[in-house]
């Protein structure tokens, strides 16, 4: 993220500085970010604003759950979107964004319909693309299908060997690891011997971000599952089959700003988009390097408290700081880790039981509890008596670039 634009005024701090207010607060996305902001503005501000979520998709799709899918583990969950804004008394527009004019206020769609705000928040997603020839880029389009005829060949042994590639520093590398792990697995389960698994990244360690201990952790897992980790590179060394996570890049919407070299949203510390006024951004869209559910909703309640606090909700604005909390699939049993920061205990980040409740892929603070709520909950009981969930952030030091 940027630093606060000079042209971006002090955080508002609650209902005793701005009087009570009504305003038409837009939404554009279906995502992560785009439901948690709906969620928190729900929740935070109430009847001072009127919500509208728009969304060129009508569902919601808890994507990070769809690693496991190949492997007939575990089913993502859909949920619609019209269903859950009409939940929360908003206006739910489907539509494609194509520009924002800021200075009328106004949001273009590609079907030529135009939505006017007092406040947008912009939480549409990255733009994807395959970063390699040939690989199978999972999460684009037929890769959960192209991982399932994969793991046929290796078990008829007319495939010998496959490659796990992060394609750059940026973005987040995470979901690489389960389908290297739980590939290894399938294929140890049908006694299938002699296949060559390598997770190839530019990590120097396995998912460093989450610091040594979890490192180690995820070291000791590959290593006993036979798969090869090779540090500090992003181009596939020759496999039968390569696998990968797309190239991200910014939301190319006309008139919001973009930053080089992959165009990504600047924002400043409260999600404050860099230039244009009563403009927010969250979510993959923006300038922040790690792009992962539980960032997104991050960003998006820190945005939502921005908002609200500007409309008169007696609620004291908190700046972007992020906590990284990650749910390893493995096959078997998930591995929860946590980020650390220096000098914390290390037997914190990361546990074979749940280090954040409820334990789901997404740990979003309004939209976990919410989709829990709906059905969609991982199998480990209600909320445990005495738990207590213990915020570690990301230091400069730890992250990527």
């Amino acid at each position: 993220m940027t630093e606060p634009n000079s042209n971006s005024e002090a955080p508002p701090s609650g209902a005793a500085d701005h009087p009570t207010k009504s305003g038409e607060v837009v939404i554009i996305g279906g995502g992560v970010a785009a439901l948690e902001a709906l969620l928190a503005l729900h929740d935070l501000a109430r009847d001072r604003v009127a919500l509208t979520l728009v969304s060129g998709e009508d569902e919601f799709v808890d994507r990070p759950v769809t690693v496991a899918e190949p492997f007939h583990l575990r089913s993502a969950a859909h949920h619609s979107l019209p269903e859950i804004a009409g939940e929360l008394d908003a206006k739910f527009v489907h539509a494609k964004v194509a520009g924002v004019d800021g200075s009328a206020r106004r949001v273009t769609c590609t079907d030529g319909t135009d939505i006017s705000f007092d406040t947008l928040i912009l939480a549409p997603g990255a733009r994807q693309r395959p970063p390699f020839p040939d690989a199978i880029a999972f999460g684009l389009e037929g890769s959960r299908e192209a991982v399932s005829e994969m793991l046929e060949r290796l078990h008829s042994g007319e495939a010998r060997s496959a490659e796990f590639v992060a394609p750059s520093k940026t973005g987040w590398v995470l979901p690489l690891y389960e389908l290297a792990l739980m590939t290894a697995l399938d294929l140890a389960r049908s006694g299938v011997e002699g296949v060559k698994l390598s997770v190839l990244s530019p990590e120097d360690r396995p998912l460093v971000l989450f610091g040594d201990h979890a490192s180690k952790r995820v070291a000791r897992l590959l290593a006993s599952a036979g798969i090869d980790f090779v540090g500090s590179t992003i181009e596939p060394r020759g496999a039968d089959y390569v696998v990968t996570l797309p190239l991200l890049s910014g939301p190319e919407l006309a008139g919001v700003p973009a930053a080089p070299p992959h165009d990504f949203i600047p924002v400043d510390e409260y999600g404050r988009v860099t230039g244009l006024d009563n403009v927010y951004a969250a979510g993959d869209a923006v300038d922040f390097p790690v792009k992962q559910g539980g960032l997104a909703a991050q960003q998006a309640d820190t945005v939502a408290e921005h908002v609200a606090a500007s409309y008169g909700a007696s609620v004291e604005p908190s700046p972007f700081r992020p906590v990284l909390r990650g749910m390893l699939f493995t096959g078997e049993e998930p591995l929860f880790m946590r980020s650390g920061v220096q000098g914390s205990d290390p037997d914190v980040p990361d546990a074979w039981h749940p280090l954040w409740w409820p334990p789901t892929k997404i740990a979003g603070r309004y939209l976990a509890p919410f989709l829990s709520g709906r059905g969609d909950v991982e199998p480990y009981g209600s909320y445990p008596i005495g738990f207590v969930d213990i915020d570690m952030p990301l230091t400069a030091a730890t992250l990527p670039g």
